[in-house]
């Protein structure tokens, strides 16, 4: 029972810091996005310049964690998940248009993702 117990706070874990993953990704794009709108020298510019810069540290740490336990084709392919959830910051922070085509092509990639996680190993072995 016990070793059930950690067995499940260590999944939990890994599920929170893969989320966290996916966050991190986004808030690097939204800011990259930032940048590029207004590349005057400003205090705005710097303060999303430092978002990237702690976004892509936050990045890597996480990253690192995750690699003790999964394998990257496991990892990698949830990433993608970015590509359908920025249609809908792209429409609600920016007023970008969401189109057919681009709920189309998110949607085949989702389930790419999904053929590519039901035919690969999810962990390294090492608990």
């Amino acid at each position: 029972m016990v070793l059930e117990i950690k067995i499940l706070k260590k999944n939990i874990f890994y599920l929170f810091i893969l989320i966290l993953t996916v966050a991190n990704n986004l808030v690097s794009i939204v800011a990259g996005k930032y940048i590029a709108i207004d590349l005057r020298f400003s205090k705005t510019l710097i303060m999303w310049i430092i978002v990237m810069i702690v976004s892509y540290g936050a990045k890597f740490l996480f990253w690192m964690i995750l690699h003790r336990r999964f394998k990257l084709s496991f990892i990698y392919p949830i990433l993608s998940i970015n590509y359908f959830i920025a249609l809908f910051l792209g429409k609600s922070l920016f007023g970008e248009p969401i189109t057919a085509y681009k709920i189309a092509g998110s949607a085949v990639l989702m389930a790419g993702v999904f053929l590519i996680l039901l035919s690969s190993q999810k962990t390294e072995g090492v608990l």
